[in-house]
């Protein structure tokens, strides 16, 4: 038995297996499953159903902590330079900002809260399915699917 085994190792160093994690889990909030290999998989759904959970609370400290893990920094050093913006119109300042959002992660805070929480609003756990896909072609390594549970509606009994 595998007694106080808190997390998988990956074959990385802290840091880089850190970065990787963060890294899954913006993909798959932003597009909703990602393909990987089968322990990182396994990896990440573990973290992907916490930050879900965390999700679904929906208050001020939910969020925070869901944003210290997605984005990683406050907001106040994502800000840019006057120097950039300046002598731009509107619609490239706004253009910019949502690049710089998408690059930082902070829309996928807001995204999480507001479209993906609320659809397991009802469920306990089991937000995610894993899927095997076979050997990938280059080395072998086992691959998955991790992706979000759809629910379907309930079909009413008759009586």
């Amino acid at each position: 038995m595998n007694h106080k085994i808190d997390h998988r190792k990956l074959g990385l160093p802290s840091d880089q297996r850190r970065a990787l994690l963060v890294n899954l889990q913006r993909q798959f909030i932003r597009h909703g499953y990602v393909r990987t290999s089968y322990g990182r998989a396994k990896e990440l759904q573990r973290l992907v159903e916490k930050l879900i959970t965390t999700a679904k609370d929906d208050s001020l400290e939910a969020r925070r902590r869901t944003r210290r893990v997605l984005v990683g920094h406050s907001a106040s050093n994502t800000r840019l330079p006057e120097k950039q913006l300046a002598g731009k119109t509107p619609i490239e300042r706004k253009q910019i900002l949502i690049s710089r959002s998408l690059i930082n992660g902070e829309d996928l805070v807001k995204h999480l809260f507001d479209e993906i929480a609320p659809r397991y609003k009802n469920r306990n756990g089991g937000y995610t399915r894993l899927t095997r896909t076979g050997p990938r072609r280059g080395d072998g390594a086992p691959t998955a699917v991790l992706e979000l549970v759809t629910d379907a509606p309930e079909k009413k009994k008759k009586s």
